[in-house]
């Protein structure tokens, strides 16, 4: 099976957080935002401060990775959140 890797950006400390995997983008968006919206979480505290990356695509068949030449932004969690 074909797994999206994501990772989260934080502006504040200017480093992205470890890769995850999801089985799809609008997955992904939904557990950024659902954390976004979560103020007990630094996402939730600082909103403006982290972005949603895709870095590629993982086959567990193979062990294979597919990254990206260049991470794909998704959206700021703060501007996801108002588009909710």
């Amino acid at each position: 099976m074909i797994m999206k890797i994501f990772a989260v950006y934080d502006s504040a400390v200017s480093a992205y957080m470890s890769p995850f995997f999801m089985h799809s983008r609008g997955q992904a968006l939904r557990s950024f935002c659902d954390t976004a919206e979560d103020v007990n979480t630094n996402i939730g505290k600082h909103p403006k401060d982290f972005t949603l990356f895709e870095l590629g695509e993982y086959n567990d068949s193979t062990a294979g990775f597919t990254l990206y030449d260049c991470p794909h932004a998704l959206g700021v969690a703060l501007e996801l959140l108002s588009a909710r």
